[in-house]
């Protein structure tokens, strides 16, 4: 018998999956972007007047949670509750911590603004949220992967719906709602109450029936692979160009809103920074949907490339200040990238690895690139722009800079050292 619980109504699972998806993401795309700028928005405009290093820590929550999420995963979804009930228990913690996060943010924005007191008890009420998202993020790709029929060929349209959701949140933080406000957690502690509900009717996915031991959930058997060159280089550049993006996802909107950046395309209404920005999913849906095509034509190394050499031109399009092209180009690229690098990681480790080490070698990769890469480029990002910043008025140019130099000695190392893995992994 197929592990796959989905067999029998496979004609209802991949719907059932998509909207899994959208409703895993679009609370995300609602409320990550507007968040950076609402923070440090001043208090007499009715922000909280967080620093930019506090807004580092409280995002910093998102990459701690990738931290934790694995060991939750191998305790609970291997070894004692299905899936599917580990996803709702999850959403409705990330519905309380994300509503009282909303909550905490109006009795301390404007006049009672007063960041060193608020700061402290909104990280602990994002940490709860981040270890949800991050646990249920997991378990999303693990239900649709075990219920799939063929999950290589239709994760990936899948997983697009994702993508749309994302898209979704951040037109509807960006348009309908007040995006400098607590509306976008309100909104995002709904999305979350709505996967509770939605997740009773998702394929049944029970547990194995054991748990994995903490070294074998963050890969430490697979670390033998490390000596392959391709695979170093690969976890390198990935863990480079995830610290590098905490650049961008920090500060680009609130950037585009310095540079007073707003598109009026008459029906479709104006774009302000929190729309603008999702001209990146709408290129990454695109990307996504063309990679199977593109690996099978121009191979995973040129493909990814492409991924790293859109990171160097994304950030090279924001150093110039030359506003057109960061709306056209650099921010499409980030999708982009994104899609190009990213996801074709997943590919290439499945190709290089060993197949009783695959699992592993994801794990222990993803595991760093997301924690610590993510934690260090909150980290840097921050005190980059603290270091730029005076009177209120930051240096953006000098800013970009440096995640643009990153991306140059990221490339180059890439593009010499990296070699095309076989189209099967070694067994």
């Amino acid at each position: 018998m197929d592990e796959r619980s989905g067999e029998s109504d496979g004609h209802s699972v991949p719907p059932r999956l998509a909207m899994m998806m959208f409703l895993q993401y679009v609370g995300l795309g609602a409320w990550l972007v507007p968040l950076t700028r609402y923070l440090p928005m001043a208090p007499e405009r009715g922000g909280l007047g967080f620093s930019p290093l506090e807004v580092g820590f409280v995002y910093m929550t998102l990459a701690v949670g990738a931290l934790v999420a694995p060991f939750v995963v191998g305790l609970l979804a291997d070894r004692w509750f299905a899936a599917e009930k580990v996803i709702g228990w999850s959403h409705f913690f990330m519905a309380v911590s994300i509503a009282l996060a909303g909550w905490w943010c109006d009795i301390h924005k404007g006049l009672s603004a007063n960041p060193a007191a608020a700061v402290g008890p909104l990280i602990g009420m994002m940490l709860v949220y981040s270890i949800g998202c991050q646990i249920s993020l997991t378990l999303t790709n693990v239900i649709s992967f075990r219920n799939l029929r063929d999950s290589e060929e239709s994760f990936s349209y899948v997983r697009l719906v994702g993508t749309f959701g994302w898209v979704v949140g951040g037109v509807v933080g960006g348009w309908w709602l007040t995006p400098l406000s607590s509306q976008p957690l309100y909104f995002a502690g709904v999305a979350s109450l709505v996967m509770v509900a939605f997740s009773l009717l998702l394929p049944h996915t029970p547990p194995k029936g054991y748990g994995r031991p903490i070294a074998e959930v963050i890969g430490l058997p697979a670390i033998k692979m490390f000596r392959d060159r391709s695979v170093v280089v690969f976890a390198v550049v990935l863990f480079l160009g995830n610290m590098l993006n905490q650049f961008y996802i920090l500060f680009a909107a609130r950037y585009l809103h310095e540079r007073d950046v707003r598109l009026d395309l008459g029906v479709l209404g104006g774009w302000g920074p929190e729309v603008i920005m999702t001209l990146a999913q709408w290129c990454e849906i695109v990307c996504m949907a063309l990679t199977p095509w593109l690996v099978k034509r121009l191979g995973i190394k040129k493909l990814m490339v492409l991924g790293v050499s859109g990171w160097l031109v994304r950030n090279a399009f924001l150093y110039s200040d030359f506003i057109p092209g960061v709306v056209a180009i650099s921010i499409p690229l980030h999708g982009w990238s994104y899609a190009f690098f990213g996801m074709l990681g997943a590919i290439f480790v499945d190709r290089e690895a060993p197949s009783h080490l695959r699992a592993g070698t994801q794990s222990l990769v993803t595991f760093f690139a997301s924690g610590p890469a993510v934690m260090a480029g909150y980290y840097v990002a921050a005190r980059v722009v603290e270091a730029r910043s005076q009177n209120g008025i930051t240096d953006w140019s000098a800013v970009w800079l440096i995640p643009f130099l990153g991306y140059m000695v990221a490339f180059a190392f890439f593009v010499v050292l990296f070699r095309e893995p076989p189209e099967q992994g070694g067994q």
